[in-house]
């Protein structure tokens, strides 16, 4: 499934950059490019968020780690494909830094509010549980 997102993914993002630029084609090669990088940007999700490499990392470590990794492996990807062409002026890597920078601190919100939900459902069914364990052993 990552494989096929991110193949997707890049695939739009391949097809934007020929639109703009009147490019008429996508070659064979770039294609295969495409899908093995996709390979290993699903191969370092897996690194990041799967125990079986790294077992003690909270999610918030897990994610800075990928974020650092996936972004460094973007602009590798992107050269690679030559969806970037040049060093870039100082104003495009400020955006790119700026996008990752955006989504990382979307995605750690999103946690913390699903970490207080999932924490507040935890102590009500704690609260419940041992209610009715007082009432069994009638206290």
């Amino acid at each position: 499934n990552g494989t096929a997102f991110c193949t997707t993914w890049f695939l739009i993002l391949i097809l934007v950059f020929n639109s703009m630029f009147d490019i008429p084609f996508v070659s064979t090669n770039k294609l295969i490019n495409l899908i093995l990088l996709s390979m290993g940007g699903v191969f370092l999700f897996n690194l990041f968020f799967t125990c079986l490499f790294i077992k003690s990392w909270s999610f918030t470590k897990r994610l800075t780690g990928f974020m650092i990794g996936i972004s460094i492996y973007e602009c590798f990807c992107f050269y690679s494909l030559g969806i970037f062409q040049k060093s870039g002026s100082i104003l495009e890597w400020i955006i790119f830094i700026g996008i990752v920078l955006v989504l990382y601190f979307c995605c750690i919100a999103m946690y913390q509010q699903y970490s207080k939900k999932q924490g507040e459902l935890y102590t009500r069914s704690l609260q419940v549980y041992q209610e009715k364990r007082r009432i069994e052993n009638g206290e």
